[in-house]
């Protein structure tokens, strides 16, 4: 996986998986998931496909995520990701960067979702 400013150090291999999310038939999520190769391989193949990347990181075995990070960046789909989130081209879309390291520094997770600019909401409690 390529993203600036990684946490953590990265693991030798990563198990690359891409999932599209719907609902009620309308996609809304295109998702690009790395996990640490050796960890991913003692996970259950039916995980892969039912729980999301940060869940997916938090059940390795023996692995205690310290260190999670989130970027979100709005931009426009271009033609492989209007095609798959059924959007015009240039729709807005936002772009979920995720991060995980482990108890080690092990950099074990990193996610890239690619989500439809009209399901994307925010909130936040301002002091």
């Amino acid at each position: 996986p390529t993203m600036p400013d990684l946490p953590g150090h990265p693991s030798a291999s990563y198990r690359h998986l891409r999932r599209r999310h719907s609902r009620d038939g309308a996609p809304y999520l295109v998702a690009d998931v790395y996990i640490d190769a050796k960890l991913a391989a003692g996970l259950d193949e039916d995980a892969f496909t039912s729980i999301t990347a940060l869940r997916l990181a938090a059940s390795l075995p023996k692995v205690k995520i310290v260190d999670a990070r989130q970027t979100l960046t709005v931009s426009s789909a271009d033609l492989e990701t209007a095609h798959l989130l059924d959007v015009p081209l240039n729709a807005p879309i936002c772009f979920v960067d995720r991060a995980a390291v482990d108890q080690r520094g092990r950099l074990v997770l990193v996610s890239r979702g690619k989500y439809r600019g009209d399901v994307i909401r925010l909130d936040f409690k301002l002091r």
